[in-house]
């Protein structure tokens, strides 16, 4: 392994170049990908930005998600204890 003694200034800008690069490279690859992957890749991206903020963004499918679970709630409409308890298994809850 090669070392190179730079100033850290130098050694930042060198490591930001890098990473941008990188995830320059996943973007360009990931406008390929199906709608599906793409929109994984997004929601790891939320999650992580999420952790560094303190804030969630939620996407459009989750939006619509809760919009549901609010409107089947209105109306009184719950799923059973077995489908909960199915989803807590599945989640080892």
């Amino acid at each position: 392994m090669f070392r190179f003694k730079v100033h850290d200034k130098q050694r930042c800008a060198i490591f930001a170049r890098m990473i941008t690069k990188t995830l320059e490279n996943l973007v360009k690859h990931a406008e390929a990908w199906p709608r599906e992957d793409q929109e994984e890749l997004a929601d790891y991206a939320r999650v992580i930005e999420a952790r560094r903020t303190g804030l969630y963004a939620t996407s459009e499918t989750e939006r619509r998600a809760v919009t549901a679970g609010l409107a089947e709630a209105d109306h009184g409409t719950f799923v059973g204890e077995d489908t909960v308890r199915a989803a807590d298994i599945r989640r080892r809850l």
